[in-house]
């Protein structure tokens, strides 16, 4: 049976040591969700919540199950257990990377990493990163976006970097139900796997089941793949 390993990185960019999981020899991003960590979701229905009717679960508790007013997925704290879903995002790990700023590979901060105070996005999809562009995906280091692209099947079919002057909350990411019908409405991401974007100040955030937060990027300047191995390897060295 393959079982999770753990290491430990003092990361290049902050010289902070981190927590890495390893699975089959296969670096585990920080929010990458495992097996063990699905748990079964409650019926949606229909209720009146503070902002207005919108959907809600029965057996709901506002302190846990809504963020922003808007209700959450639920999911558990299990990392390492069971096996990595490569494919899939933990939301709770995904909205602390985005409180706090911290690189969505290796939980390491990002913030002050740079003199000029900007912060690295690595997006998927080959469509250049847009000034005002909303996102899920969590800051990360140079050296940790290079890990990313080499490892994560997704980030190697296509992906575009940017330098970020500042991350500003725009909302939510989640699946959006019919007001009408309670029937999940088609997933329409700006890019490829994205769930929609939904601005929490919105009518459609009564009605959307949450799985991460959203920022929208500001002062965004692209980063070509040459320009992002330098900065992964600022001295020049052979890795």
């Amino acid at each position: 049976m393959n079982a999770a390993r753990a290491t430990t990185r003092t990361g290049a960019e902050t010289g902070v040591v981190t927590k890495r999981l390893h699975w089959r020899g296969k670096l585990v991003p920080y929010i990458t969700a495992w097996s063990a960590e699905s748990v079964p979701q409650p019926r949606v229905e229909r209720r009146i919540t503070g902002a207005g009717e919108g959907i809600g679960f029965e057996d709901e508790d506002p302190r846990t199950d809504r963020r922003y007013g808007v209700l959450c997925i639920r999911s558990t704290l299990t990392p390492g257990r069971g096996e990595p879903e490569f494919r899939l995002i933990h939301p709770h790990r995904q909205r602390r990377a985005m409180d706090h700023s911290l690189c969505q590979v290796c939980s390491g901060p990002t913030v002050g990493t740079r003199a000029d105070g900007r912060t690295l996005y690595l997006l998927g999809g080959a469509r250049p990163i847009a000034e005002g562009e909303t996102t899920a995906a969590p800051p990360v280091h140079p050296s940790c976006a290079i890990e990313a692209t080499e490892n994560c099947p997704p980030l190697r079919r296509g992906h575009a970097a940017a330098l970020v002057e500042r991350a500003t909350l725009y909302g939510v990411a989640g699946v959006i139900y019919n007001p009408e019908t309670l029937a999940p409405l088609p997933h329409v991401g700006s890019r490829p796997g994205e769930l929609p974007h939904v601005d929490i100040a919105a009518d459609a955030s009564r009605w959307t089941l949450a799985s991460f937060t959203v920022v929208s990027l500001h002062g965004v300047t692209p980063v070509s793949p040459d320009e992002l191995h330098a900065m992964a390897n600022p001295t020049g060295a052979p890795t």
